[in-house]
């Protein structure tokens, strides 16, 4: 019984031993060069992009005779009722449909849904590429919370 508590000492013992030791090693990581050009060509494509994923209400689809009328009646009034935000008019064949937004998040669209479903009770929340909102001179401010890098702070 001695014996079998000496050892588990003696193996707790070494074990932290081990653990404490810092241990040092260096990484050198070997890659083909046509992976860089790929990242390179990644990055540009996104500062280009315009547009992330989002999503947007769909309000009402149209087909038939006065189906573009009726789409672009929607559009004017859902831009009366909501300036702040874009409505689109797309076409594909052969509906007509009416999207609302450009929302980040399924909860910014959930606000202004709640309205939209009381004038037009077919509409959903749909997943899609939105455009990125526009950026505001009060944007590029700083922020009212700001933490100083350590080289800049005085002593």
């Amino acid at each position: 019984m001695f014996r079998l508590l000496k050892n588990k000492i003696s193996f707790s013992i070494f074990l932290l031993l081990f653990l404490s030791t810092a241990a040092y090693s260096q990484v050198e990581i070997v890659a083909d060069g046509r992976l860089q050009t790929l990242l390179e060509q990644h990055a540009a494509y996104n500062q280009t992009a315009k547009t992330i994923r989002g999503y947007r209400i769909k309000v009402v689809t149209y087909t038939g005779n006065k189906a573009k009328n009726n789409s672009y009646a929607v559009r004017d009034k859902l831009q009366a009722l909501f300036p702040q935000s874009r409505t689109y008019v797309t076409f594909d064949e052969p509906h007509f449909i009416v999207r609302y937004g450009d929302f980040k998040t399924r909860l910014e669209a959930n606000r202004d849904f709640e309205t939209i479903k009381q004038l037009y009770p077919t509409a959903i929340i749909t997943r899609d590429l939105i455009n990125l909102p526009p950026i505001s001179e009060e944007d590029l401010k700083q922020p009212e919370y700001y933490e100083p890098e350590e080289d800049s702070i005085s002593r």
